[in-house]
């Protein structure tokens, strides 16, 4: 436990003698009261007590023969013990000398040398009750700054949880249908002006209706987070994917030609094809997507241009028999 250090400065014994029989008076056991006759000593002396981690609490400083002066210990020492409480003997100090300190540290009291002059224990006394508030009003402060800390950190992790619920679609966990819109759009206003390609596949569970009429809406639940989870472990991590609503997932596919397009639509395809779900019941649930795919063209004003021809050419895969990709017939 660290200990408060009231240090006396004072080259005549006798006064030195004084200082520490009167504060040694007042003070508990857990106040450490030194007697230096020099300043350079002083120093030292607190130097090595901050180390250990006490605490510098008054130092009450008079005639000093050493090559430091009271200014510069004073000052020295506030580098290291800002909220020590220094007296003064007011016949050691000149008008610049007293400048300098209040400039570059701080004085608490200064006092006529005769200790009869003045209530010497009262104004020990009041040093450290008012050094024992500041040391409260310290703590308090970093237990509010550690309350505003962790509220400060909370308030960012429910923020972050309600990104994520208003990004993202609650039964599939992949991004909901305002989220999708919002990470194309730009990605279409840089793919156009890069010159780059970019494809979009529109896709559909195949006969969900049927498997949620059957099976029951449970099941039809597991049928679109398998399809969700399938997905994204088909596309690239740099694909955007989300579901738009009911049965029915889009994809932008960034950097991606015809034929590069054609070949993630059909993995993705095989992959929901070759997915089979195990009921509560033990049924072995299997099913299919069709999927529509659209190139950007350079006549295309927006997203929705281009997911509008990869939802007909989706169209016409359900027409032709289902579990099939069907290119749009602008990009043929």
């Amino acid at each position: 436990m660290s200990k408060y250090v009231i240090a006396c400065i004072e080259n005549d014994v006798e006064i030195l003698d004084e200082l520490y029989n009167k504060i040694s008076r007042i003070v508990a056991y857990d106040y450490i009261v030194e007697s230096y006759i020099n300043a350079e000593q002083a120093l030292i002396g607190c130097y090595n007590h901050i180390i250990t981690g006490n605490e510098i609490l008054i130092t009450i400083t008079g005639n000093n023969k050493s090559k430091m002066n009271i200014e510069n210990f004073i000052i020295e020492l506030y580098k290291s013990s800002p909220n020590t409480k220094n007296i003064i003997f007011n016949d050691i100090v000149s008008v610049e000398s007293l400048s300098k300190i209040i400039n570059e540290s701080a004085v608490y009291y200064i006092m006529p040398r005769r200790l009869d002059k003045v209530d010497f224990e009262l104004i020990i006394l009041e040093a450290i009750k008012l050094n024992s508030l500041e040391r409260r009003l310290k703590d308090y402060q970093k237990v509010l700054e550690g309350a505003v800390e962790k509220r400060t950190k909370e308030l960012n992790e429910i923020n972050i949880k309600l990104e994520i619920l208003a990004t993202t679609d609650a039964l599939s966990g992949v991004r909901n249908r305002r989220s999708f819109y919002e990470s194309c759009s730009p990605m279409i206003t840089y793919t156009r002006r890069e010159n780059k390609s970019l494809a979009v596949l529109m896709i559909d569970i195949d006969k969900f209706k049927l498997i949620n009429d059957i099976h029951g809406h449970s099941i039809g639940d597991e049928i679109i987070r398998i399809m969700a989870k399938r997905s994204e472990k088909s596309l690239r991590k740099s694909d955007i994917f989300g579901r738009l609503g009911g049965e029915e997932f889009a994809a932008v596919l960034p950097n991606t030609s015809k034929r590069g397009a054609l070949q993630a639509a059909e993995n993705l395809r095989k992959e929901i094809e070759e997915a089979e779900y195990n009921s509560p019941k033990n049924e072995k649930i299997k099913f299919t997507i069709s999927i529509g795919v659209a190139l950007l063209r350079s006549d295309d004003p927006d997203l929705k241009s281009i997911l509008h021809r990869a939802d007909l050419a989706l169209y016409e895969a359900k027409k032709n028999g289902r579990n099939k990709v069907i290119l749009a017939k602008s990009n043929d």
